[in-house]
């Protein structure tokens, strides 16, 4: 397994590449040996609207290239992490647009950590957030750090104030009345039993976008996906691992969706995954909704698992319309419910109003972001994203990791 070391060197790409390599050249005149990384910390300037140019004028093929895994170079993001970030943005005109663009509203949130009578991290405990009347507003469970993230009404400017979290774990429940909202701190709750541990067990879903603009880096992503299962089955030989996929495409296209269902059966998904080619779409948005529907809500996933993993790999935003943003308000409410964490792969191709959606995504199921980089040398140009100081890595590296540390009890560290 091909290894990053990392080293933090200035904040700019330009500072970044000079140290790194010794040279006077710009970076823009230096080509990146994908195999050679040995530097990247850098942070997300968010400068561009749209990807620049970065002269790799990627349309390939797969019939003629010759792609291996651990190419594909990317960085990750969590908002979560960096509340106070992700907050000053939002009070940044241009980026507190999105919110109504997408009909995203994610600002009161409570963060609740669940550990039982042992002082351990509860794992995939369900946990609600309750309003007026005991209507149920928003439904979690617990990640490998005992925490749920919980939202009032994050589909609308409007919340309720008086609310109550209710912890639901193996049938016995325990009530927070007036619950503190995040900036207040984090609501800390002790079970009066002994837990258990959920099955070891991870369900895994790759959506990939498969429109003709993703040909630049679908032969790559198909193989780094491929990479991933491989390194997850070898590094954890006990985890009961199902894997599935759903490839997208539009309306009019020569299909919408096409999928191999969510099994223990790899070898399967695998090779569904190797079949699939990019082509179709035409306009820039796709059929995103659709294949969140059927990720999400046609699947057998695991009633007791250790993670629920939906990686969503994209180049283009869903269709702006009343029928679509419904149907993706359902997909997230439902993914949160089942314990799902949407983990966006930003491709070329991105803007910034599809960037901010897709952090929409990750901040509400309790996920992260993640976003392909120029430094691999394949594709098209990639938008810089609007964050803070981030590592560069192989981006079967990153999965396999985000994967591998989901199914770990760990204790959480959440930053301001």
């Amino acid at each position: 397994m091909k290894k990053i070391q990392y080293l933090t060197c200035g904040i700019a790409l330009f500072s970044l590449v000079s140290c790194s390599f010794d040279t006077e050249s710009s970076s823009a005149d230096i080509v990146v040996d994908p195999y050679k990384i040995n530097a990247l910390t850098i942070r997300g300037n968010g400068g561009d609207d749209i990807a620049v140019d970065n002269g790799n004028h990627g349309s390939i093929s797969g019939d003629d290239i010759n792609a291996e895994a651990g190419t594909l170079t990317a960085g990750e993001w969590n908002d979560l992490n960096n509340w106070k970030f992700w907050q000053s943005l939002m009070q940044k005109k241009n980026f507190s647009e999105y919110q109504q663009e997408w009909q995203f509203f994610p600002s009161q949130r409570y963060s609740v950590r669940i550990t039982d009578n042992m002082g351990q991290s509860v794992m995939d405990c369900r946990v609600e957030l309750l309003g007026k009347d005991n209507r149920k507003i928003w439904e979690a469970r617990t990640n490998n750090s005992g925490i749920a993230e919980l939202w009032a009404q994050p589909f609308s400017e409007g919340k309720d104030l008086k609310n109550t979290i209710v912890i639901d774990y193996k049938g016995k429940k325990q009530t927070l009345n007036s619950p503190q909202t995040f900036m207040e701190g984090i609501n800390d709750i002790k079970l009066k039993m002994t837990s258990t541990m959920p099955e070891n067990r991870a369900d895994v879903m790759f959506v990939v976008d498969a429109t003709g603009s993703m040909e630049d880096e679908i032969a790559y992503l198909k193989k780094e996906l491929e990479d991933v299962v491989a390194q997850v089955k070898t590094e954890q030989p006990d985890l009961a691992l199902q894997i599935g996929s759903v490839f997208y495409r539009d309306e009019g296209d020569k299909y919408v969706t096409r999928s191999s269902a969510l099994s223990a059966n790899t070898d399967a998904t695998i090779n569904f995954i190797n079949g699939q080619s990019a082509d179709g779409g035409g306009d820039y948005p796709e059929a995103v909704d659709v294949a969140l529907e059927e990720a999400v809500s046609m699947q057998n996933w695991s009633k007791s698992a250790r993670t629920r993993i939906v990686f969503l790999l994209l180049d283009a935003p869903p269709h702006h319309d009343s029928k679509s943003l419904k149907s993706i308000q359902k997909s997230i409410t439902s993914a949160a419910e089942k314990g799902i964490k949407l983990i966006p792969i930003a491709s070329s191709g991105i803007d910034k109003k599809t960037e901010f959606l897709m952090r929409f995504f990750s901040l509400t199921t309790n996920g992260s972001y993640v976003f392909m980089t120029d430094h691999s040398g394949v594709g098209n140009g990639h938008v810089e994203p609007t964050v803070g100081e981030y590592r560069v890595e192989y981006l079967n590296e990153l999965l396999t990791r985000i994967i591998t540390q989901s199914t770990q009890p760990a204790t959480a560290t959440l930053l301001e």
